[in-house]
Formats: C-alpha cells, structure tokens, sequence
C-alpha cells in the first residue's frame, strides 16, 4: 500500500487482493496562510490558538508581526484567568479584568504593550514572585523601568522571555503577537 498527497488529492494503490478503505481528513495544523512551523513562534501560535487563548485578525490571517495592545494582553490573561471576554465589549470587559486584578491600571488600552509591559502585567498576574536573574549580561538593561526590573529578572530566570538578542532586552521595544503567544505558552507550561 502506498499513499501519498499532493495539492489535496490522495492515491492509493490497490494490492492483489480485495481490500476496504477508510478515510477521516482532519485539519493538519493552524488555519493562518501567514505561519508555518518553520517560524520560531508556530509552536507559541498554536498553544494559544488551540487553547482558544488568541484568534486570529481573521479567519486566514494571524498578523504575527503585528504589535499587540495592552487590551489584547488583558484579554488573554483574563481568558488564562477563566474569564471569557469577547464580543462588542471585549475591551472594557478586558480593562475591567485587568484593574481588578491588580494587573494594570487600565490606562491606555489601545496603545501598544511593550516587553517589560507585557512581562509585568504577567508577574502581576501570578503573584510578584522574587525575580531569581541577573540582568547584567544584556547591554540595555540599564534601560529597563525600576518598575519592570523584578517582573523581568523574574521572566528572564523562569525562562518565559529571551533578550532579543543574546545581549539585549529591548525592554521598552513594542511586543509583537508572535512575541506574546510564545510567552503565554511558556508561561503556561511552567504551571
């Protein structure tokens, strides 16, 4: 018996001898055409898409390079959370959340959330445990906020972000959506 695909259609080659044959086709894989698993971030989309924790921008288009906002990080934490936000209201639901939860204060919801933003309101989230790294192998470190330093010692030592590069943070650079889905799939594996 050989099978193969090729454009969706599946051959089969009949053996000398009378055989029955079944199929059941199930999605292989995400419904985005703008992530494949050869990126760094698919596994990261997939965690968060498959736990309906992130949608898409569409039905086809996940937009991993765009910048995510403060409000789409209240939303998936609240979805982490239990909480299940969407609809029309989705971003004062989300707000809401977030201040009630001591993970924001709210302001800004459409303004872009950055790395140590989005680490914080996380370490906010679990509870503000002690920060067990260093900082001092990255030459920006100087530039992360007093406020921000614990939460990213804290992400750094846990394994739940990298420096954008293996000596830099990048602390107050804008987070992208790929970003955030691999942060909340290792966040959520440390559980």
């Amino acid at each position: 018996v050989s099978t193969g695909t090729y454009s969706g259609w599946y051959r089969f080659t009949m053996p000398a001898a009378d055989v029955y044959v079944s199929a059941e086709f199930e999605p292989d894989g995400l419904p985005f055409v703008d992530v494949n698993p050869y990126q760094w971030f698919y596994d990261g989309v997939y965690y968060v898409w498959s736990e309906g924790l992130m949608v898409g921008v569409s039905n086809y288009y996940f937009n991993p390079g765009d910048s995510m906002t403060r409000a789409m990080f209240w939303t998936v934490l609240a979805r982490i959370d239990g909480e299940s936000i969407t609809g029309p209201n989705w971003v004062s639901e989300a707000r809401a959340w977030a201040m009630a939860n001591g993970v924001s204060d709210g302001t800004d919801p459409y303004g872009k959330v950055t790395r140590e933003q989005m680490v914080t309101m996380l370490w906010r989230y679990i509870g503000e445990p002690n920060g067990i790294a260093s900082l001092s192998g990255y030459t920006d470190a100087g530039t992360v906020s007093g406020w921000a330093e614990e939460a990213m010692r804290w992400a750094i030592g846990r394994g739940v972000i990298n420096g954008m590069t293996n000596t830099t943070l990048e602390p107050r650079g804008d987070a992208t959506r790929a970003q955030c889905a691999t942060i909340f799939m290792r966040y959520m594996k440390l559980a």
